[in-house]
């Protein structure tokens, strides 16, 4: 048996300097670029340029070869943490993919990608044919390297979409939620060619019946992956929680499982990392996942693993060697056809969808953003011997500028669109609170701006009572109730996974003090909506008409401040709705004055249950003012 070195105190030494250093510069770089509103990865990847050959070794060789010693044994460590820190990147990356979202965007998000992907790789592929042969490794590999263009091209990063969207406040508009249902759809066909591609390399077969196989074997894994393993996996997490409650137990379940399905694509002759994504979608799809333990998967993904991994790509890459004359001339190249197939892919799926103009301009920048994806992609094919330095280079480069631009451009393009009247997808609200779960002070900041839109909602009431709803009055009913239903119904689901996390006793208490305002919030719209019912019923023109327009003025004032009681929170604003609400009764008088001077008797029984509903309204007014307190410098503490 061949018996194991260990190792020395000073290559153990040598390797907890270089996680130091790339940790810390990364980090740093991470930051400076989140300040910039771009996505952290940047910062990493440029923080490990500067500590490669392109700044530190080239300007000063001796220092970067003390810290970076040119060792395999070093090298061999530092890739291994790596690695690991991919792997556990593409799961929380498939943790991600909401399996509701590409069933909400349905047809238009396939044809998006569907653009997005086959445009964008036959450009790849006819450049790998043309790329010339000293950029090759070996002349045999062209058609292999064709193939990995043609992925690279089509791929798709999903955060720096997401956080475009997120800031502009589109995720549950249409055009959001079909971006990103199309960028993880991009995710998940790259991730089955990758794995295909690389499993035909290693072969060194690429005949139709060897790649038939290799197909054969992906498809057979994400079948029987989705029929068989994710509700066996869905079952057991829920009776692991019953049998070993917590974040820490089911972390330690979510990595195993992970791990365990990069091990079985290994063994069908696939790349492991599609094994950790695919389990990484059936995982983030189980009802019973503790958002507790994503939370504690993506802060040592986030803090740790990802800035190290990012970094590594960005030390091994040398920017001297790309702006060499010849090589300056592939990136450009490179980068011009990356850019526009994706965008003019993007734009045909679009316009196949019939989305419109802006919000195909809008799809195609976004979705040009490669980002981390290409990254990692790129470092499966430098580790199998594929890539030549210059073309990981090029690929790492075109990476970071795709994002650079797409944020940007993604930006002005979405002013483009015009929202007014967009139909809003109330069930987005899930999609959008999820990652907020992990965190109790932003899940609750997520509740509380969706119980604002909620009673906004409830202006549309004293619309219809102002307009009178005539014969079209169910019709029209129904417009305002449904989406208020299911607005209140995902918010109050949401509020229950919110209750089932460990909460500290303020946290608690906010949580209660929500749920309290969501269950007056329904009662409102309930009354509101017996009164536009009862109005209805008031014969048209009456000497009713006019004091009913006023009364609906009085609730929308009403409605008016308790929206800005529940949006600032201060003494002024609530006290402000508790004064209106108290003062609110004269209401009442005025409906009694009207009672007397009505002579059609169908009328006065309308009347009768307006104001009967009428009290009941203004008492839930008052009941909601006494019920807000101004935010307390406590809130602002954290637990």
């Amino acid at each position: 048996m061949t018996s194991i070195r260990p190792l020395s105190p000073i290559e153990i030494e040598s390797f907890l300097l270089q996680i130091a250093v790339l940790l810390g510069v990364a980090y740093v770089g991470g930051q400076v670029f989140k300040r910039w509103k771009q996505p952290t990865l940047i910062g990493n990847i440029i923080a490990g340029v500067l500590l490669g050959p392109t700044i530190l070794g080239h300007w000063f060789p001796e220092f970067q070869i003390l810290i970076f010693k040119p060792d395999q044994t070093q090298a061999n460590m530092l890739s291994a943490i790596t690695w690991v820190g991919l792997l556990l990147f593409l799961m929380e990356a498939g943790i991600d993919v909401n399996l509701n979202v590409l069933k909400r965007t349905g047809s238009q998000s396939i044809w998006v990608s569907a653009g997005g992907l086959v445009i964008p790789m036959i450009s790849g592929f006819t450049l790998g044919a043309l790329i010339p042969e000293n950029f090759l490794i070996k002349s045999s590999d062209r058609f292999t390297l064709s193939l990995f263009l043609a992925v690279s091209m089509s791929i798709s990063a999903l955060p720096p979409i997401a956080m475009v969207l997120r800031e502009k406040s589109m995720l549950r508009h249409k055009i959001g939620q079909i971006a990103l249902g199309s960028a993880m759809l991009d995710d998940i066909v790259a991730w089955i060619l990758v794995a295909v591609m690389t499993s035909l390399y290693l072969t060194g077969h690429f005949d139709g019946l060897a790649a038939a196989k290799t197909t054969g074997a992906a498809l057979t894994f994400l079948g029987i992956s989705y029929a068989v393993a994710r509700p066996l996996m869905t079952r057991f997490i829920s009776w692991h929680n019953g049998i070993s409650p917590g974040a820490s137990a089911q972390l330690s379940i979510l990595i195993f499982f992970g791990i365990t399905g990069g091990v079985i694509t290994s063994w069908l002759g696939l790349e492991s990392a599609l094994g950790v994504f695919v389990v990484g979608i059936l995982i983030g799809a189980a009802p019973s996942l503790q958002k507790n333990a994503v939370h504690a998967l993506s802060l040592i993904v986030s803090a740790f693993l990802a800035p190290l991994y990012f970094g590594l790509a960005g030390l091994r890459l040398n920017l001297w060697s790309v702006l060499e004359w010849n090589t300056s001339g592939l990136l450009l190249t490179v980068l011009s056809v990356a850019f526009v197939s994706k965008l003019i892919g993007v734009y045909l799926g679009a316009w196949i969808a019939g989305l419109s103009k802006w919000e195909r301009v809008t799809l195609g920048f976004g979705m040009n953003a490669r980002g981390g994806t290409e990254i990692i992609i790129a470092t499966i094919g430098l580790s199998i011997g594929l890539l030549s330095k210059e073309i990981y280079s090029i690929i790492i480069v075109m990476a970071v500028v795709t994002v650079i631009l797409a944020v940007p451009l993604m930006t002005w393009a979405l002013s483009k669109i015009a929202l007014e009247g967009e139909p809003e997808d109330p069930s987005a609200l899930q999609f959008i609170c999820e990652e907020a779960l992990a965190d109790p002070h932003t899940a609750l900041d997520a509740v509380e701006n969706e119980e604002i839109r909620l009673a906004r909602k409830l202006k549309e009431y004293c619309f219809a009572m102002r307009n009178s709803l005539g014969s079209n009055e169910d019709a029209q009913l129904q417009e305002i109730v449904v989406p208020f239903e299911a607005i209140a119904k995902s918010i109050e689901i949401f509020q229950k996974q919110i209750a089932s996390q460990m909460l500290c006793p303020w946290t608690s208490a906010q949580l209660i003090g929500l749920q309290n305002t969501l269950g007056l919030l329904r009662y409102i719209e309930e009354s509101l909506r017996l009164l536009c019912t009862n109005i209805a019923n008031i014969r048209q023109p009456s000497p009713m008409t006019k004091n009913l327009k006023a009364y609906a003025d009085m609730l929308d004032s009403l409605l008016d401040a308790m929206i800005e009681a529940l949006s600032l929170k201060d003494a002024a604003s609530i006290k402000k709705f508790t004064h209106l609400a108290e003062d609110s009764g004269r209401l009442l008088d005025g409906l009694c004055d009207d009672y007397l001077i009505l002579g059609n008797v169908e009328e006065r029984k309308s009347l009768f249950q307006i104001a009967h509903v009428f009290e009941q309204t203004l008492w839930l007014f008052q009941v909601t003012s006494q019920t807000l307190r101004p935010l307390p410098a406590l809130a602002s503490n954290g637990d």
